[in-house]
C-alpha cells in the first residue's frame, strides 16, 4: 500500500492542509493519508497551542473521508515529536507499505537541518508543494539518489496558515471557507483560542482597518511566543502586542492633542507618533493602566536604552509577526530564536543605516538602543 503521511501541529487543521493531502494523493497515487498531529512540535513555540486531544479531534473532523486516517501516534509518545521516530514506528506497524511524507515548500527548504534527515529520506519519499507563488525548489545540495526521492507537485499555492486562521477566529472574521463546519463548531463549543481580549478587539475594530487589525493579531501571537520562550509575562505580552498600533490611524491633530511633550526630531518623524500617543490614549480612557504594558507599547517602534524584557519582546514581535514579508524577515526570526538581543542589534542597525541612507532624522532613542546593544555584546 502507498501511504502518505501528513504531520503537523494542526492548530487548527484547515482547508490548506486538506487541499495539500488530497493533491498529494492524486499526484503520487496514494491509497491513503495518515494525519498525525504532533504532541510538542520541535520547530515551533507553543503560543496559543490547543490541547493535544482537541487538535486530534479537530483533525478527525477536518479529514473526515475514508481515504484519511487520523493517528495519535505522536501524542501517545509524548515529549518532542521527531519525524524520524514516527517513520521508524510506522515502518514497524506497516512493514509492507511504501511511505510518502507530505510537506510544504517551507519545510523542504530547511529539510537538511531536520534531525537525522538522511535516515528520513531513506525510509520515505518526500512529496512537497509550494506555499508561495513563484517558488522553485533548489535541490542541488542533495545527491542524485536523494533527489530521486523528492517529488515536487505543481500545485497552485494557497497562502493560508494556522496562525491566520487563529487570527480570523479571534477577530470573528469569516472562517466557513477555511474550516470544515464540524471543526468550527468544535472550536466554538470548547472556547478554543479564546484569550478573553474580545473587549479590546471591539475598541480596535472601531479604530483600525482590517489589514491593521490582522497585523495586531499577528504581533500579539508572536509576542506570546517570545514571552513563553524568554520568560516574560505571556498575558501582558499578548495584550501589548494586540494594542501596540491602536492609534496608528489617528489624524495628526489627534496625535498632537495626546502628545504634550515632543522634540523637534519627533515632530519631523510622524512614524513614531503612534508609539507616543497610544499609551496616553489607553491610560486616559482607562483601557490599560499597567505601566509595564504601556511602556512596551511606548517604545515598540524606536526601542530605547535599557529596555525591559517586555519592551524587548514587543519590539521584536513587531518585526517577526506572521504577516511580515520584508526581505530580511526570516533572518530576524532566526536571530530571535537565538536571543532577543541578537535580533534587536540586527534590526536597530538596519533602521539606523536605512534612515541615514535616506537623509532622514534618527530618533535619539534608536541610537541609544543601538549603542546599548553594542555594549551588550562587548562591541563598544
Amino acid at each position: 500500500m502507498k501511504t502518505g503521511i501528513l504531520g503537523g501541529t494542526f492548530n487548527p487543521p484547515h482547508a490548506g492542509h486538506l487541499r495539500l493531502a488530497k493533491a498529494a494523493m492524486e499526484y503520487a497515487g496514494l491509497d491513503r493519508v495518515i494525519i498525525i498531529p504532533a504532541c510538542v512540535p520541535p520547530h515551533k513555540a507553543a503560543a496559543s497551542l490547543a490541547d493535544a486531544g482537541d487538535r486530534l479531534e479537530m483533525c478527525r473532523r477536518q479529514f473526515a473521508g475514508d481515504e484519511f486516517e487520523v493517528s495519535d501516534i505522536e501524542i501517545k509518545r509524548e515529549g518532542r515529536s521527531y519525524t524520524v521516530d514516527t517513520l521508524r514506528e510506522l515502518k514497524m506497524l506497516y512493514p509492507g507499505d511504501e511511505f510518502f511524507f507530505i510537506t510544504g515548500s517551507d519545510m523542504l527548504e530547511t529539510f537538511r537541518r531536520w534531525y537525522r534527515w538522511e535516515e528520513i529520506l531513506s525510509m520515505c519519499t518526500l512529496v512537497s508543494a509550494s506555499r508561495k507563488k513563484g517558488f522553485e525548489p533548489d535541490l542541488s545540495a542533495f545527491t542524485a539518489e536523494q533527489r530521486a526521492k523528492i517529488m515536487f507537485m505543481p500545485l497552485e499555492p494557497l497562502e493560508l496558515s494556522s496562525t491566520e486562521v487563529r487570527m480570523r477566529i479571534k477577530s470573528n472574521t469569516q472562517c466557513d471557507k477555511v474550516l470544515e463546519p464540524g471543526v468550527l463548531e468544535y472550536i466554538t463549543e470548547r472556547g478554543l483560542y479564546d484569550d478573553e481580549f474580545d473587549s479590546y478587539r471591539e475598541i480596535l475594530r472601531s479604530m483600525l482597518d482590517e489589514k491593521r487589525l490582522y497585523h495586531c493579531e499577528c504581533v500579539s501571537e508572536s509576542a506570546g511566543m517570545l514571552a513563553e520562550k524568554y520568560g516574560a509575562d505571556t498575558g501582558k505580552a499578548r495584550l501589548a502586542g494586540l494594542l501596540h498600533d491602536i492609534t496608528k490611524r489617528l489624524h495628526s491633530e489627534e496625535h498632537l492633542s495626546l502628545i504634550t511633550d515632543m522634540t523637534p526630531i519627533e515632530k519631523a518623524s510622524k512614524k513614531v507618533w503612534h508609539q507616543m500617543s497610544a499609551p496616553v490614549f489607553l491610560k486616559e480612557r482607562g483601557i490599560v493602566t499597567d505601566d509595564e504594558i504601556l511602556g512596551a507599547i511606548r517604545w515598540h517602534t524606536t526601542g530605547r536604552e535599557g529596555m525591559t524584557l517586555l519592551e524587548r519582546v514587543i519590539y521584536i514581535a513587531d518585526f517577526i509577526s506572521a504577516d511580515r514579508d520584508y526581505p530580511d524577515v526570516e533572518t530576524v526570526r532566526k536571530l530571535a530564536d537565538i536571543s532577543l538581543e541578537h535580533a534587536i542589534l540586527y534590526t536597530v542597525r538596519y533602521t539606523v543605516n536605512d534612515l541615514a541612507s535616506k537623509d532622514r532624522p534618527i530618533h535619539p532613542a534608536t541610537l541609544d538602543c543601538y549603542n546599548d546593544m553594542l555594549r551588550h555584546f562587548g562591541l563598544a
